[in-house]
């Protein structure tokens, strides 16, 4: 196109598919689209290991409040409810609590102030 003004003339107001896909071929040859494995063919393909890990005592006893919704054990010890972990998205939390018992809200201090108090 030799100015904006004639390309928007053209396709400023697509309101259909076919024009879409009109658009799409004609500017093809100037897109370059290219996938990383066709680029790179020494990136070896995607390996996963899983590795089984037991939980702690303390990531099972916070597992089980989180899944019998045990709002008594989340809460103890916190002056609102926003200081414990939240139950609106249970499966988020206790993804949280298997990854890391420390990301739900208020289990770290909850621990702190335990090993500080024996």
């Amino acid at each position: 196109f030799p100015d904006l003004d004639s390309f928007l003339e053209q396709y400023g107001s697509i309101k259909s598919k076919e024009r879409i896909d009109e658009m799409h071929d004609v500017i093809r040859p100037y897109i370059l689209r290219r996938l990383k494995e066709d680029v790179e063919k020494s990136v070896p393909p995607k390996e996963e290991t899983l590795i089984e890990v037991e939980l702690t005592l303390q990531q099972k006893q916070y597992y089980r409040a989180l899944y019998e919704k045990n709002v008594a054990f989340l809460q103890k010890n916190k002056k609102k409810a926003l200081d414990g972990p939240s139950l609106n998205n249970l499966a988020m939390q206790l993804r949280k609590c298997c990854n890391h018992l420390f990301l739900l809200n208020g289990v770290e201090e909850e621990i702190r102030k335990q090993k500080e108090s024996k």
